[in-house]
This record gives C-alpha cells, structure tokens and sequence, in this order.
C-alpha cells in the first residue's frame, strides 16, 4: 500500500517558504506520486514502478563533440593547433564520474477503452542537463490501446526508427552517431498482418530531438513547417528471426522570413534600394529508406541496420543540409539534404557474464548539388567529416539486480577541408578511445 504522500507535501510546504527550482520539482514528483496512491484504489488500474540508479565513470583521451553533459559521445574533435602551431587543444584527456541517468518509470494497465485494452506510460530521469545541475525530464510519456489486430500509440516515446532494431551497448548514446537516437511525441499505428508481418505507420512532432539549421538546433523548423514527419515499415517477427524495411520522410522550413532589396520611395518622391523583410516558405526535404535484421537463438543475439540518410540531424547522426540557390526578388532559398550512408552491427553472447561487440560506419555523401557558400549549409557534428567509424567491446556482469559493465570506444573520424557540396575528402584521421565502467542497480 502506498503512503499518503499529500500529508508530506503539505508539511513540506509549511516549512520551506523559498521554492527553488530543485524545491518545485520535488513538490511536482509528491505530486505524482500522491496521484499514484489516488490510483491504486481503482480496481480497474494497475501499477507498476520501476526504474534503476545508474553511476556511470568515464575516461577519453580526446575532447570530443557530445551532449548531455559529455556523457552522450557522438565524435572526437578535428586537430585544432594553438596560435604558435605546436600543440593540438583538442587533444586533451578527460574524466567524468556521473549518476544522473539515474531513471523512474511507470507503467500503468487500465480498463477496456472502446473494446481495445488500455495502458500507459510514464518515464523520467535526471538528463536535463544544465551547467551546474541536472533536472528532472520526461523520457516517455504515452497512452496505447491495443485490439486484437490493431495498436495505437500516442505521446512521446522512442522514434520508430530507433526501436525497430535498438544496439545492446553500455554506453548512454545507444550507439549513436551510427545508429539513431530520438524520442519524441507522435501518433504511431501498428497493424497485425497475419502470418508475422506487422505494418508500422507513424507521425512525429520534433521534440525535444531537433534538427539542425540556421538557428542551430531549434524545434521552429518542425513547428513551421505543419508537415509532421512521417514513418513506415513493414516488419516479420520470427522466432528466432526478425527483419524488415522501413522509410522516413522529413519536410521542415528552415527559415519564415528573408531579406530582398527593393525600390523604396522617399517623401521628397526619389527613390532608393533598401532591404526588406518578407515572408517566405522555404522547405528542405529528406528521405531515408533502412533496412534491419534481428538473430537470437540462445543466448546468442546479432543485429544491425543499414540507412540511407538525408538530413537526419534529428536522430543524433552526423547529417544536415543547405541552401543551393536564392532568389532575390522573392527571398526564398533552394536547398538540398546532406546524405550518407550509415550502418552498424551488434553481437552479444551470455546472460550472467555478457560479452558484445557493437560496430558503426558513417561515410557522408554530401549533397546533390553545390551549396551557396560554405557557410550556408548546417551540420550536426562537423562539416569537414568524410568518414567515421566506432569498435566498441564490452563485458557485462549480472547478479540479481546488480549490474556491472566495462566498455572500451574507439571512435575514428577521416577530416578533410569543408567542401562546397558537404563531402569532404579525408586527409587526416583523429580518434578518441574512451573507456566507461557502468554500475547499475534496478528495481
């Protein structure tokens, strides 16, 4: 039985009258927890919490490009020489000892909605990062029904790109750059086929995951577009063998508003150029078809997946796009997505005593046709990538709840010069290796 948590928080707000922000939150999780208690008394609703706490202690030989705190690693950083040229200020080592992926979950199972089974979900933990604290975030949050042949989800979960097929990896990015990372809100459809073959249709809303563009990583290019992105596959479930093919369309508008030089006439009658703001709809299109496979016999698993990218920034993959073109009378830009080729592959062997090898290769395709200027096209990583590839072993042990895991990452980019159409040719290779010992205990 649950404990009345709203007699706490009325004795934990008598008693603090300054309500910080790590404060509010507190009172927000009492909150919801009392309103879990409230639930339990429902016959028709059942609960389940679960979660772990994770500490995370990480060592890199190079500084790298990451989020979440240097946490999440995507790619070593390209030589940067010191004014006098003797030293590389990238080549620096570094060491981070973390808990903040520390997570809190709940799913709930509810009562018959329109002869379809009811449930939900609802999953945080400490990754809203900032620069010197972390703060509670949602993770997941969505409600599903599910009929006999037919299961809807909506609200924020994994990208149906990223669950298809997900690496088994220590590491918190999941085996990001090379295999996509995103949750965000969406409406997802499942369709049972028959004979295993499910078909997957979804659209998805760019949040908190967004792509990259003039204003750096911003959700306006998803909210200005009214296009929700847009996802299908086709998919058989084996016993042993699972594989499929999917396809993503994204449509944004990078920019609502440009410059154009016009003829303005001044209250003396004469007139002069002068720059203009005007609306625009530009619009950037990408789409990537993939391909997946799934093996597991024993306590052997193998899987990976190959895409085709265009302009998948959003997924935590080194791509992008730019403007080719730009029309001066009406101030619109033509632009073009940045493709790539992109493929890992995962194996695993063990229960009690894991071992796994996860292996990613990215070679960026540039686009189609050359952008304006260098400057004009937007890259989530860095615009001089030609290549990077990962090598990454790891052992994992499992005693009841404990879990500890060792996982060493190679990770290796060919940089060249930045090209004018986004493909870079290597001339040099930089790579960084970090070692993340993982000790986590779930409930």
């Amino acid at each position: 039985m649950l404990p009345n948590f709203g007699e706490h928080i009325t004795l934990f707000a008598k008693h603090n009258f300054c309500f910080t922000m790590k404060k509010i939150l507190f009172l927000a999780l009492m909150l919801c927890l009392s309103s879990v208690a409230q639930a339990q008394n429902n016959s028709a609703i059942k609960l389940k919490p679960y979660g772990f706490v994770s500490n995370y202690v990480c060592y890199d030989t190079r500084e790298c490009v990451t989020v979440f705190g240097e946490m999440f690693n995507i790619m070593p950083k390209d030589v940067e020489l010191n004014a006098d040229g003797s030293e590389d200020i990238n080549a620096e080592q570094k060491f981070s000892f973390v808990s903040f992926t520390t997570r809190l979950g709940l799913d709930v199972s509810g009562p018959e909605i329109w002869k379809a089974k009811s449930s939900a979900k609802i999953e945080a933990d400490f990754c809203g990062y900032g620069a010197n604290n972390t703060l509670l975030r949602i993770r997941q949050a969505y409600v599903a029904l599910n009929w006999e042949r037919l299961s809807m989800v909506f609200g924020q979960t994994w990208h149906p790109m990223v669950n298809q097929v997900m690496p088994s990896v220590v590491g918190l990015s999941t085996g990001a750059p090379f295999a996509p990372f995103n949750r965000s809100p969406q409406l997802k459809v499942i369709a049972d086929l028959g004979k295993g073959w499910d078909l997957n249709v979804a659209a998805v809303y760019q949040f908190p995951n967004t792509s990259v563009g003039p204003m750096g990583a911003d959700v306006s290019y998803s909210r200005w577009s009214m296009i929700p992105e847009l996802y299908m596959s086709l998919k058989h479930v084996g016993e042993h063998f699972t594989y499929g093919v999917g396809v993503d369309v994204l449509s944004i508008m990078p920019r609502k508003k440009s410059q154009v030089q016009r003829e303005i006439t001044l209250d003396d009658g004469s007139t002069q150029m002068q720059s203009v703001e005007v609306s625009v709809n530009d619009r950037v299109t990408g789409l990537s078809p993939e391909i997946f496979a799934d093996y597991k016999r024993g306590k052997f698993n193998i899987k990976g997946k190959a895409i085709y990218a265009q302009n998948t920034s959003h997924l935590i993959m080194v791509s992008g796009f730019g403007a080719t073109d730009y029309d001066t009378q009406t101030g619109s830009y033509d632009y073009a997505p940045i493709r790539s080729a992109v493929s890992w592959l995962n194996a695993t062997y063990g229960s009690k005593w894991r071992a796994g090898l996860f292996l990613g290769y990215v070679k960026n395709l540039g686009a189609k046709k050359d952008f304006i200027s260098t400057n004009d096209f937007w890259m989530r990583g860095a615009k001089n990538t030609d290549y990077l590839y990962r090598i990454s072993p790891s052992i994992t042990y499992t005693l009841k709840s404990l879990q500890v895991a060792l996982e060493m990452d190679y990770t290796a980019v060919g940089y060249g010069d930045v090209a004018l159409n986004g493909r870079s040719k290597a001339l040099r290779e930089v790579a960084n290796t970090r070692a993340c010992l993982l000790v986590k205990y779930s409930f």
